[in-house]
């Protein structure tokens, strides 16, 4: 649904959207095709929900998964991601869920890792996500905002992953002067085409 080639991707959801379920899609879709993953994160997905998104994928397949739990840690964690990406190429991915704590500020030390761990998106496929948080002020179009600033905004292209406001199931994607919408399933999210 979104293009990733040559470019370090920031998908900040609102809570319950399912930025989850949109990466697990991903690397589904990239370890089908032979690709590569690594999934770090700061919490493990449902492991039902890995199940159901995952299914299709053998023994060989899963062993092309690298999971990386850095529960808190993210920065500390960074050396890790950038050794085991060394080798990664266009057919893998990097996605890092929740780089940052999904309330209050992000701590400047996860900023400026995800801001490093943007240089690898010229040789691989790279996603971050963050929670959004509500927009008290009334300035942003969607009510949402996304999480560390400037920095972030300058190292990622950063697309919305919002519960559509009047149709139950669906989410909308925005981003690049795009709008997708997606219907949450079973089997991760399915893009809707008109």
């Amino acid at each position: 649904m979104i293009r990733l080639e040559g470019r370090a991707v920031h998908i900040s959801a609102s809570p319950g959207a399912g930025k989850t379920t949109l990466c697990l899609g991903v690397v589904s879709d990239t370890v089908l095709s032979g690709g590569r993953v690594i999934w770090a994160c700061r919490k493990m997905p449902d492991p039902v929900r890995f199940r159901e998104i995952l299914h299709d994928i053998d023994e060989q397949g899963l062993m092309r998964i690298s999971i990386l739990n850095f529960s808190t840690d993210f920065a500390g964690n960074l050396d890790f991601i950038l050794t085991r990406a060394e080798e990664f190429g266009r057919d893998d991915v990097v996605i890092v869920d929740d780089w940052c704590e999904s309330n209050g500020r992000a701590r400047k030390d996860d900023v400026d890792a995800a801001e490093k761990l943007s240089s690898i998106a010229h040789k691989t496929n790279l996603i971050i996500t963050s929670s959004s948080y509500e927009d008290a002020s009334g300035f942003s179009d969607s009510g949402w905002l996304t999480r560390g600033g400037t920095q972030i905004e300058s190292s990622y292209v950063t697309f919305l992953l919002l519960k559509h406001p009047k149709k139950d199931g669906v989410r909308i994607i925005s981003g690049e002067d795009i709008i997708i919408l997606a219907r949450m399933t079973s089997e991760g999210l399915e893009e809707l085409v008109n």
